[in-house]
């Protein structure tokens, strides 16, 4: 008889949940330290005939307390176009749902919630294969998925014109944000490299506050 692999969860700063949230395949886990109330989301690419449909997500939770036991589909969200479209079935009044717009809203200023834990579940968030390394569980993204991530991002700034082989990626990072800040959404950015007020808006979900 074969057993499961039990997941590792662990805990990651919202600035590693900006990198991780929008991988493909994330599991996550928001727990309110002050209620223990505790929700988990998958937020997976869409895929048609097989192929990555660009931008856009589905969105899934599972609360606390949930009497389905099981994650209920809330919508479709397109970081291209800004827009959250709920399944006709959910309820506005969901917490899962009203959840996530707070979080979409508040994604660039989670840091003050002090009372925020924030959790991957043990898998890649762009594969969905189980983290097995320190490093990769530390992240939340498998060692093969990160070079991959890492080299797209230097290609875009290769392509942008900024990159300089003498110069660390981080140093090409902070270079090439000040060209356009636009990549704020569209590389990967180290966790401790800070988005400036005047940059904050150019972030994808940074403009998610009309929704």
């Amino acid at each position: 008889m074969r057993t499961r692999r039990p997941k590792t969860r662990k805990n990651i700063t919202p600035a590693q949940f900006r990198n991780f949230i929008f991988q493909g395949r994330a599991v996550f886990t928001l727990e309110n330290a002050d209620t223990g109330n505790y929700l988990t989301y998958k937020i997976r690419q869409i895929k048609k005939s097989g192929k990555v449909v660009p931008n856009q997500f589905k969105v899934e939770c599972k609360s606390l307390g949930d009497k389905e036991y099981g994650y209920q589909f809330l919508g479709f969200l397109d970081i291209a176009k800004v827009t959250f479209k709920p399944w006709g079935r959910t309820s506005r009044d969901h917490i899962g749902y009203k959840t996530l717009y707070w979080m979409l809203r508040n994604l660039e200023v989670l840091e003050k919630y002090t009372n925020l834990s924030i959790y991957h579940e043990g898998a890649c968030c762009k594969c969905g294969m189980p983290l097995t390394t320190p490093e990769s569980i530390d992240q939340g993204i498998g060692p093969i998925c990160m070079d991959r991530m890492l080299g797209g991002s230097a290609q875009i700034m290769k392509d942008l014109g900024t990159w300089d082989d003498l110069l660390s990626y981080e140093e090409n990072v902070k270079k090439a944000l000040k060209v356009d800040p636009t990549l704020w959404s569209k590389i990967h950015v180290p966790d401790h490299i800070k988005v400036s007020d005047d940059h904050k808006g150019t972030r994808i979900l940074g403009r998610l506050g009309i929704l």
